[in-house]
């Protein structure tokens, strides 16, 4: 049976609990230690004596010891030293860059590249086992920064040594990207993986309409990005991706980008109408399974698409006044979202036939 550390890292990890709350219940943990001289007990050290002859005892068996809070600060102190490390290495290698780059060769910028960027995957792996949140979070770091050294590398290759176009090094870059990114994040997960994964497939399908000689309109790019971002809310709805929230959110934000970007020049009131009705699903899905943060994006995407779609239908001269009354309608079909919500949230937990929820 994992410790109570253990089980509040990964919770912190899954998004069930802040880092905050997790370190109230150590706190308050080893108070209550401290006063009964045990911590609680799994039910693994519970033995039952069931013979019908003789009375019930419980015999209770103290849990494994909780390292001790001098432990867990000195973990804290490593990870800040990480962290203060890292900040000054990347200060020295960009002012060395700033002054070097322009007169290293090829092969000197490769092997730089090269070197630091297998250098912050050696430094992950070795703390890849590690069992503290701080630890684990150090290592996501250590894992992104391989996920941008892998890329600046690809770029090196593309741009310096093969003397490719912008498109076509762009790609390079973001395609190398999402492959180490999704390796990286399938084995590990974490929240920065899951961010460097969803960036740079919007970056490889921005540079891949790109890489034709070809002029294509606004909507393309904004119909690559919404597509990638639905997709990437779906997979997060559907359980597939973690932390959940954050992959809802971030597809949600990159579905209302490619609206923004198709409705730029061309097809402008079929994307903001499609924006609406995407802002408006996400305000149903969060009266529906009371998610907050659903309702969030969904409100500010409301706010952000539907201006743009009143002054294109209605122009200047009713415009203002259209676009007033249709906020302020928004306003009342969100508070009575919200109060929807609320209640039946409160009902749920109230009924007495249907149990707590």
């Amino acid at each position: 049976m994992d410790t109570l550390t253990e089980r509040l890292d990964s919770w912190v990890e899954a998004g069930l609990v802040s880092p905050e709350q997790a370190e109230r219940i150590a706190s308050f943990e080893d108070i209550r230690a401290e006063h009964t001289g045990f911590s609680p007990a799994t039910p693994g050290d519970l033995d039952l004596d069931r013979r019908p002859d003789a009375p019930s005892r419980t015999t209770v068996t103290a849990a494994p010891p909780r390292p001790p809070r001098a432990d867990r600060d000195r973990t804290s102190l490593a990870e800040a030293i990480g962290y203060v490390g890292a900040s000054l290495a990347l200060g020295a290698v960009a002012l060395l860059l700033g002054e070097l780059w322009a007169d290293l060769l090829v092969g000197g910028r490769l092997a730089l590249v090269g070197v630091l960027t297998v250098a912050v995957f050696g430094a992950g792996l070795a703390l890849r086992g590690a069992e503290r949140g701080a630890m684990r979070r150090l290592t996501s770091v250590l894992f992104a920064a391989t996920v941008a050294g892998v890329g600046w590398f690809a770029g090196v290759v593309a741009g310096d040594l093969l003397d490719l176009r912008w498109a076509q090094t762009g790609l390079s870059v973001g395609g190398s990207m999402l492959v180490v990114a999704g390796v990286l994040y399938l084995w590990r997960g974490g929240a920065l993986l899951q961010l460097a994964a969803l960036g740079s497939a919007l970056l490889t399908a921005g540079m891949a309409l790109s890489v034709p000689d070809l002029s294509l309109d606004p909507v393309w790019y904004g119909v690559a990005f919404a597509t990638i971002g639905v997709a990437w809310f779906l997979l997060a709805f559907g359980g597939w991706l973690a932390p959940r929230g954050l992959a809802e959110v971030t597809g949600a934000l990159a579905t209302l980008l490619g609206v923004q970007v198709a409705a730029f020049d061309g097809a402008t009131v079929p994307a903001l109408a499609a924006g609406m009705l995407g802002a408006g699903v996400l305000v149903w899905l969060s009266v529906r399974h009371d998610r907050l943060h659903y309702l969030i994006v969904g409100a500010i995407a409301l706010f952000v698409v539907t201006p743009r779609l009143v002054f294109e239908l209605f122009g200047d001269a009713i415009g203002a006044p259209a676009t007033l009354l249709l906020i302020g309608l928004l306003l009342v079909l969100l508070a009575v979202g919200i109060g929807r919500a609320r209640r039946e949230v409160v009902h749920d937990r109230t009924d007495p036939h249907g149990g707590a929820s």
